[in-house]
C-alpha cells in the first residue's frame, strides 16, 4: 500500500537506484537457530517478511522433476558420511547440521575425482530447465501488483563449485590450473547464464547472486585467479540478464573484506553489494568512494552490536549507519549476514524499531 504518496515497490526502487527514498527499506535473513527463536516469540505460523514488514518479496523456481540420483552409491560408498548427515537431492552435497552451534559440516561428491571426464559424468541437475521457471512471471506480476519489489535468486558463481569439489581441493585445482577446475567452471558458466536469462524473463526487480570470495582479511584468491575462473561466470550471467531486462537490478553477496574487489564487481555489472560487514570494512568510506555508482545492502554487524550490544546501542548503531549510508539513497538496511541464534530477541526488535524511526529523511 502507498505510504506518504509513494508505493513500497516504488520507494525500494528509488533507494536501490541511488535516489532519495521516502524511507530506508528493511530486510534481513535468519539462520535455522534464529528462525526457531523467532517462532517461539512470534508464533509457529509467523512469517518474518510479514511480521517485520520487509520491503520485498522473495520467489524462486519450481522444484525438479527428475529422479534423484543414488548419491550414496555414486559418491559416498566409502563410508565417509557420518550418521545423521543428509544429502541434497539435487546436487549431492551432504550436510551435518549442529543445532548447538547453528552451523553445519559439509561433504562433497566430487572430492575424489581427477579428470574432466569425471566432471561430465556427474549427474548434473536440471537447474536451468525452462519448466522450472514457467510460472514465475505470473507470480512476479502478482507480487508486484501487491506492491512488493520481487527478488529471485539462485546464481552462485563460486561456492556451488566447491560445494561439489570441496573448498581446499578446488583451491588447489585453481592454483594448478587443472582441467577439473576448468571444466567445473565451464559447466557452471552454462548453468548460471541460462538461469540468469530465465530470471530476467520473469520480470523480477532484483536478481540475487553471490559467492563468498573473501575472508575478513581480504580476498580468498589472487586477482588473476579470480579473473580467470570467477569473473567470467559473473560477468556473462549478469550481461545475459540485463540484455533481456535492462531494468533488472543485480545484488551480489560476498562475506568478508571485498573492498579491493569492488571495481571488478562493478565491471561485472552488479548494482547492489551485500552484506557490507562493518567489522572488516570501512563501509562509510566505501559509501564516500562508490556511493554514486553502487548501492549497499547490509551494514548492521552480526558479530558486534547485534549479539553483544544493548538495545540502545543497537539503535544508536542503526541511526549512525543510516545517517551516512542512506544519504542521497543507495542504502537498503539489513544485517551484515543472516541473524544467528546468538542475537537476543530484544535486539532484533530494537533493530527494526530503529530503522522505522531513523529511516525517514
Amino acid at each position: 500500500m502507498p505510504h506518504n504518496g509513494i508505493s513500497v515497490r516504488e520507494n525500494f526502487l528509488k533507494a536501490a537506484r541511488r535516489q532519495q527514498p521516502a524511507w530506508v527499506p528493511l530486510d534481513f535473513g535468519m539462520s535455522k537457530g534464529a528462525m526457531r527463536q523467532f517462532h517461539e516469540q512470534a508464533g509457529q505460523d509467523a512469517d518474518p517478511c510479514e511480521y517485520f514488514k520487509f520491503d520485498g518479496a522473495w520467489l524462486g523456481p519450481a522444484g525438479t522433476r527428475r529422479a534423484t540420483p543414488d548419491w550414496k552409491s555414486l559418491y559416498y560408498n566409502d563410508g565417509s558420511l557420518p550418521e545423521g548427515a543428509t544429502i541434497d537431492p539435487e546436487w549431492g552435497t551432504a550436510h551435518l547440521y549442529d543445532p548447538a552451534s547453528d552451523d553445519q559440516m559439509d561433504f562433497f561428491p566430487l572430492r575424489n575425482i581427477s579428470t574432466a571426464d569425471e566432471v561430465d559424468a556427474y549427474p548434473w541437475p536440471d537447474a536451468a530447465a525452462p519448466y522450472r521457471y514457467e510460472e514465475l512471471a505470473e507470480k512476479v506480476a502478482q507480487k508486484q501488483r501487491e506492491d512488493h519489489p520481487v527478488f529471485i535468486g539462485g546464481l552462485v558463481f563460486y561456492e556451488q563449485v566447491w560445494n561439489l569439489r570441496g573448498f581446499e581441493q578446488l583451491m588447489i585445482d585453481m592454483a594448478e590450473e587443472s582441467p577439473v577446475a576448468d571444466r567445473l567452471f565451464e559447466r557452471f558458466h552454462e548453468i548460471n547464464v541460462a538461469r540468469a536469462e530465465l530470471v530476467a524473463r520473469s520480470g523480477a526487480d532484483v536478481l540475487q547472486c553471490g559467492s563468498d570470495v573473501a575472508t575478513q582479511r581480504g580476498p580468498l584468491m589472487s586477482p588473476a585467479m579470480w579473473r580467470r575462473y570467477v569473473f567470467p561466470v559473473m560477468r556473462d550471467s549478469i550481461r545475459a540478464a540485463k540484455k533481456i531486462n535492462p531494468d533488472i537490478l543485480v545484488i551480489y553477496h560476498s562475506c568478508g573484506d571485498v573492498s579491493s574487489m569492488i571495481d571488478g564487481f562493478l565491471e561485472a555489472g552488479i548494482d547492489i553489494l551485500d552484506p557490507c560487514q562493518p567489522e572488516c570494512m570501512d563501509i562509510f568510506e566505501l559509501k564516500r568512494r562508490y556511493g554514486k555508482v553502487l548501492t549497499f545492502h547490509g551494514g548492521i554487524g552480526v558479530q558486534s552490536v547485534l549479539p553483544n550490544g544493548s538495545p540502545d546501542e543497537v539503535k544508536d548503531m542503526v541511526r549512525r549507519t543510516i545517517e551516512v549510508m542512506g544519504e542521497g539513497g543507495g542504502y537498503l538496511c539489513s544485517s551484515s549476514h543472516s541473524l544467528g541464534q546468538d542475537i537476543p530477541w530484544r535486539n532484533i526488535l530494537a533493530f527494526v524499531e530503529a530503522v522505522r524511526e531513523y529511516g525517514h529523511p
